[in-house]
Order: structure tokens, then C-alpha cells, then sequence
């Protein structure tokens, strides 16, 4: 979609930001248009599925709660149609880390209990005070805790008791098991040392790996031993990364203590970075396998990112991946090559 589009429905004569009216509010009632193309689709004769991805969902937690609510309900209305396995929310769920901000996703989320599993990863803002990440304290597991999770059949389980912090999903399709590890900001030394020992548990799945920050917007890792402030928002430059109570590991930092070690991690996801919010990258593993790297965030467009979601179609052939970024608020896909690629497997 072209930017000059999307500055002309925002500056509409007479309806600004009113406009979306209870789009902007908390609307229960609110509906999303299903995408056309999915609806030509005939799920019993396709084994292709799909991974729809949130990214950062802070502004709408706390200024537009009726789109976070436009995107989950518009996954829970075509989670037949493109075969929607699970949704990912990788990281700042809110923006300060504050109880009506939590109250928003919580109620979001909660479209897709019981119908479509879902995962998230906690971000910077999602930690300390005011979402200062001064300290990894969090509300999340007050309004999401471990028990909501329990519920879904895919949810493998926990690093530390009652906190979703660090979790791991456990989901088959197309006849291959995958495993979905999903990191708290910066995460710990113990948190890879956990995830190791779950990998190896695992050897037969696909691993997918999602964490806030790992991939910059240059393509490249987060890599504070090498590249320091020049990338910005890395975790070591965090009150946390700074702290002599804990530890924090960023991209490269978990690339070679985790990601590169292991034969079947395909995919890693992240958010949090600004400046076009997106990357890519492929590198090989120890293995000899191909690890697809992909940085996903739109929180800096108008209204905290349109409502727009990346959505992964993994073809029934298995040997591709269709990328493309989608706006239930525009019912438009973005057709820019960042935006709409092929993944070769």
C-alpha cells in the first residue's frame, strides 16, 4: 500500500482520527473483512497452513485497543480459510507496562481462547516500572497467566513456575512437529541454557525460535561486542543489560549460544526495532542448515501500525514460505518487496 494512501484516509476532512471510532476504543462488536483470496481457498483439499504474526502491539494497548481487537478478530474469522495454526505476538504487548494497558490485550487475546493458539513475547516495555526495563518485574502473568495457556493443547509449558516469561509450544501439521520457544527480552544466560536442554528434547521438530530483540533493521544481528551503540536499542543498553544482578544475551550473543548450535532451528522472529521496522537475513548453521531470520515491527506507522500483520503460509509442497503483510484495517495486502517475498525451504 502506498504511503501517500495511507496519509490521505488519516488526514479525511472532517474525520481524523474519528474516523475509526470504535475501532480506537475497546469494541466488542467490532468485525473484520475475511480476506477474498482465503475464501476461494478449500482447506480439505490444501495442507498449505499459516503463522500470523502481531508485531509490537504497544500503541494499541494503550491509545487503540479496538485495533489490536481488528486483528485478532480478523485471524479468528479466517483461521479456517488460510489454516491459521498459530498467532505470535513477538514482544512489547504494552507499551508501560501498567494494568489497563494489560486489560486491553488480555480482552484482545481473548477472542482467539479456545479457537486459535497463541504465543508472546515479552518486550522491553513490557518489564519494570512504567516499562522502564530498569528490572524484569511484569504484569503479564497477572492477565495471562500459565493457567490460560494451559488450556490450549499445543503449550509445552514454562521455564519458571507461573511465569510465561519464557515458554515453549509444541504443534503438528502437515505431518511435521515444530517447536515454537518464545524468549523474554534480552534473555538471560539460564533462560538459553533452558532452551538448549528443550531442543534436544526435540529433536525431530522444527524449531522456531521468537525473542524481541535479535535481527536489526540492516539485516544484520544485534551484536554489542562488535557494533556497540551504532545499532540502537540494543539490550545490553538497557537498565537490565547494564545491571550486575543479571545477564542479558542479544542476536549474535544468541545465535552462537543457541541458534547456530542446533540442526533444527529454521526460523527465528523478532520485533522492536524502529526505522522501517524490517529485516532479513539467512544464515547456515553448524549443520549445514539454513536459519531464516526475520525482523517484523510497524508500531511507527499512523496509529501505532495500521493493524497490520505478517502472515507466513508454509505451501502444501513444503518447500516455500509466503510472506505478506496484511491490513484488516485497509483490507490491503503491502505489495513492497520487504513487504511480500518468497521463503525458499
Amino acid at each position: 500500500m502506498k504511503t501517500g494512501n495511507r496519509r490521505d484516509f488519516l488526514k479525511t476532512t472532517a474525520f481524523g482520527l474519528s474516523v475509526f471510532g470504535g475501532l480506537l476504543t475497546t469494541d466488542h462488536n467490532v468485525s473484520a473483512k475475511a480476506d477474498p483470496a482465503a475464501q476461494r481457498a478449500d482447506n480439505k483439499e490444501n495442507s498449505s497452513w499459516s503463522l500470523v504474526i502481531l508485531p509490537d502491539t504497544q500503541v494499541y494497548a494503550r491509545l487503540y485497543p479496538g485495533l489490536f481487537h481488528l486483528q485478532t478478530q480478523w485471524i479468528l474469522e479466517n483461521k479456517d480459510k488460510l489454516n491459521i495454526v498459530y498467532a505470535l505476538q513477538n514482544g512489547d504487548v504494552t507499551d508501560n507496562n501498567v494494568p489497563n494497558q494489560w486489560q486491553h490485550a488480555s480482552e484482545a487475546f481473548g477472542r482467539l481462547d479456545g479457537h486459535v493458539p497463541y504465543a508472546i513475547s515479552l518486550g522491553n516495555h513490557d518489564f519494570g516500572p512504567k516499562g522502564s526495563t530498569k528490572d524484569r518485574t511484569t504484569l503479564a502473568n497477572d492477565y495471562f497467566p500459565v493457567s490460560r495457556f494451559k488450556n490450549m493443547p499445543t503449550f509445552g509449558g514454562v521455564m519458571e513456575k507461573g511465569k510465561i516469561d519464557n515458554t515453549f509450544h509444541r504443534f503438528r501439521t502437515a505431518g511435521q512437529d515444530y517447536l515454537l520457544l518464545c524468549f523474554e527480552f534480552g534473555p538471560r544466560n539460564e533462560v538459553l541454557e533452558w532452551a538448549n536442554q528443550i531442543i534436544e528434547k526435540h529433536p525431530h521438530h522444527k524449531v522456531i525460535v521468537m525473542t524481541h530483540a535479535y535481527l536489526y533493521s540492516d539485516s544484520s544481528r544485534y551484536d554489542w561486542a562488535t557494533k556497540g551503540e551504532s545499532q540502537s536499542w540494543n539490550p545490553h543498553n538497557y537498565p537490565i543489560g547494564k545491571s550486575d544482578t543479571t545477564t542479558v544475551n542479544d542476536g549474535q550473543e544468541m545465535w552462537d549460544k543457541l541458534i547456530k548450535p542446533h540442526p533444527n532451528i529454521f526460523m527465528t522472529i523478532n520485533g522492536h526495532v524502529l526505522n522501517d521496522g524490517l529485516g532479513y537475513l539467512v544464515s547456515e548453521g553448524d549443520s549445514g542448515n539454513i536459519v531464516h531470520q526475520m525482523l517484523v515491527n510497524f508500531q511507527m506507522l499512523p496509529v501505532g501500525g495500521e493493524a497490520w500483520l505478517r502472515i507466513l503460509t508454509f505451501h502444501a509442497d513444503g518447500k516455500s514460505i509466503q510472506v505478506k503483510d496484511y491490513s484488516p484495517l485497509y483490507d490491503k495486502f503491502n505489495t513492497a518487496a520487504d513487504n511480500q517475498f518468497i521463503i525458499p525451504l
